[in-house]
């Protein structure tokens, strides 16, 4: 992964955070509602922001993180810690695979160069390579 690019990615991320997660969360909303029941809603917060806070955020924060240390594997552990604890609360593959692919559609959006897209293209199948993986194996 080239280092400048992928540092120039990563400050992008940071510029359109907010916009970006509000993005994919309602459209997670919009297409799984049932989500929403899983989502533990405190005052001052609506589905959309409860969602870009507990979900995407977290996976813009990982994908910056993975973009300056240049460590896809990064994502391993939270990937992991997603497949033990999220399913119980109806957050399905599906969801996850969605998330991951509205979120990159996003970035893709952002003006960012071609350098830029083929780093976060790259992650992108890593993290859908991942999550299939976690899945099967937890599956059995």
């Amino acid at each position: 992964m080239d280092s400048v690019a992928a540092s120039r990615l990563a400050d992008t991320l940071s510029a359109h955070h907010q916009s970006l997660c509000d993005q994919v969360s309602a459209r997670l909303l919009a297409e799984y509602p049932e989500i929403t029941k899983s989502l533990r809603l405190e005052e001052n917060y609506t589905p959309v922001r409860r969602l870009s806070s507990v979900a995407v955020e977290r996976l813009n924060e990982l994908v910056r993180a993975i973009l300056i240390f240049d460590l896809p594997s990064l994502a391993d552990q939270e990937l992991e810690w997603a497949q033990g604890v999220l399913p119980r609360s109806g957050v399905k593959l599906e969801h996850q695979m969605s998330m991951v692919r509205w979120f990159f559609e996003e970035v893709r959006k952002l003006p960012i160069g071609s350098m830029e897209q083929a780093i976060a293209h790259e992650i992108e199948r890593y993290f859908l390579g991942r999550i299939k993986q976690i899945h099967k194996l937890h599956a059995l």
